[in-house]
Formats: structure tokens, C-alpha cells, sequence
């Protein structure tokens, strides 16, 4: 991926900037810690999930939804290991 590092700060701004104030914490510490050792794949798998809303991604972050995305289940899982959820 080119300008990977450009991808990583936006992807960071818009994980503290969400909307919502517990996602906005949940996902910035997330990202500060995570989204470098993702791979590029992963990346967009992250960015979809931020676009898909701070509503669902609590759903998902604390189980009352589920999705069949493997690679979001991926992310959500690392989000709750690193939350303790």
C-alpha cells in the first residue's frame, strides 16, 4: 500500500473522532496500539468497519451483534482483547 503511514494517521484521527464518546475511546486507544501491526488487508477491513458506524461497531464490540466477515470478526476480537470485553 502506498502512503501506508498517511492511511494509519487518518485511520487513527477518525478512531478518536468517531461521534460517540465510548467509541471514540475504545477505538483510539485501539488504533494507537494496534493499527500499525496490521496488515494493509487489514487496514481496510478496519477503515470499512469505521464506516459502517459507532452504533454497530458497539454492537459488535460488545457482542449483542454478530457478523460474518471474517476479517471483522478478526478486528473485533483484537478490539475486545484490548479492552477486556
Amino acid at each position: 500500500m502506498n502512503n501506508r503511514s498517511v492511511f494509519i494517521k487518518k485511520l487513527l484521527y477518525r478512531s478518536k473522532y468517531t461521534g460517540t464518546r465510548e467509541t471514540d475511546i475504545l477505538l483510539g486507544n485501539f488504533a494507537e496500539s494496534n493499527l500499525h501491526n496490521l496488515s494493509d488487508e487489514y487496514l481496510i477491513s478496519y477503515q470499512k468497519l469505521l464506516e459502517s458506524g459507532d452504533p454497530r461497531i458497539w454492537r459488535l464490540s460488545i457482542d449483542v451483534e454478530k457478523t460474518n466477515s471474517d476479517k471483522e470478526n478478526y478486528i473485533i476480537n483484537l478490539i475486545r482483547e484490548f479492552k477486556g470485553f
